[in-house]
């Protein structure tokens, strides 16, 4: 178990970055500076939300907490009294997570927290597009799911994120093989979405839509097995990437055009920083800048690869501080 201060100092704030996949943990002190370490725990161990909490805070050695923010990768319910992780159910009620941690807690969007997270952002790669770029920014980021945020600037010197479902967008093909894949697709999915090629799944999904076009079967395969391979140069896999990031650079684009982000789009979650390497000489700009009459317009616009760490936990700390 890791320790946390007591004592004069108690009353600490817990933040969680809850995916699909993994819910992150750590605890701020009352100067919101980080009190603990890094925890990491399967999402898929728990049914209930509050189980989840639970274990966070008895690893912590159950501190007394004065706050606490979630941010879920999921929308939160019009009353903001729960959430829930849209692609496994896991589900999160503010009185059964106050009866579990003392406190209850403050729902947000994961990718809200995201949001929160550029103005403070250190390590990016950019690729294309002009240096400096003031106004909105939008971010977007493959992982279990695909996340879509835009982050309005200072109005009253407040900064406005505005969360969003766009991941869930349907899916738009931007040349013939992405047409011949999407009719691969759609015959095993009700609903081809963004996400359905732009996460870890994603990935998969596209593996074997590429495939059926190849004439070939496809061989069981992991998604990281995929990007492995496909950096490799594996003909196939590497396929799958570039495609992978042309429709990557499409879903930008067209998120850059309808929120207005000329300040700058920004691509986070776990796959692009695994890509970092192939995406500056990938399809992923030229499919950004392709907007026919608005291209001009989407050149200049700075795309950015984001490579800190738990970025969600750093934007959902910022909500305690500028809510």
């Amino acid at each position: 178990m890791s320790t946390a201060p007591t004592g004069e100092d108690a009353g600490f704030g817990l933040v969680g970055d809850v995916g699909a996949t993994n819910a992150r943990f750590r605890l701020v002190n009352q100067q919101h500076e980080w009190a603990s370490d890094l925890l990491i725990l399967p999402t898929s161990q728990f049914e209930k939300g509050a189980d989840l909490l639970r274990a966070a805070h008895a690893h912590f050695n159950s501190p007394a907490l004065a706050q606490c923010v979630l941010a879920v990768a999921g929308p939160v319910s019009p009353d903001g009294s729960s959430i829930q992780v849209i692609n496994t159910g896991l589900s999160f009620e503010q009185a059964l997570a106050q009866a579990a941690i003392g406190v209850p807690p403050i729902f947000h969007n994961d990718f809200f927290a995201q949001a929160k997270s550029v103005p403070y952002l250190k390590e990016l790669v950019q690729i294309g597009g002009n240096e400096g770029a003031e106004g909105v920014k939008a971010i977007l980021g493959p992982g279990s799911g695909l996340g879509m945020a835009t982050l309005v600037p200072e109005i009253a010197g407040k900064l406005t994120v505005l969360p969003s479902e766009g991941g869930h967008g349907d899916l738009a093909p931007g040349s013939f093989l992405e047409a011949e894949l999407w009719s691969v697709l759609a015959q095993t999915h009700l609903h081809v979405s963004w996400e359905t090629v732009l996460s870890g799944p994603g990935i998969v999904n596209l593996y074997q839509a590429m495939s059926s076009v190849w004439g070939i079967e496809s061989e069981p395969k992991t998604a990281e097995e995929i990007v492995h391979e496909g950096l490799s140069a594996e003909p196939l896999c590497h396929q799958t990437l570039e495609t992978f990031a042309g429709l990557l650079g499409g879903a930008a684009g067209n998120l850059a055009l309808t929120v207005g982000a000329r300040g700058g789009v920004y691509i986070s979650g776990g796959i692009a920083p695994q890509l970092v390497g192939m995406l500056p000489a990938s399809p992923l700009r030229r499919r950004f800048d392709e907007r026919g009459d608005m291209s001009d317009y989407a050149r200049a616009i700075p795309l950015f690869v984001v490579m800190d760490e738990h970025p969600g936990l750093l934007g959902a700390r910022q909500t305690l501080i500028d809510p």
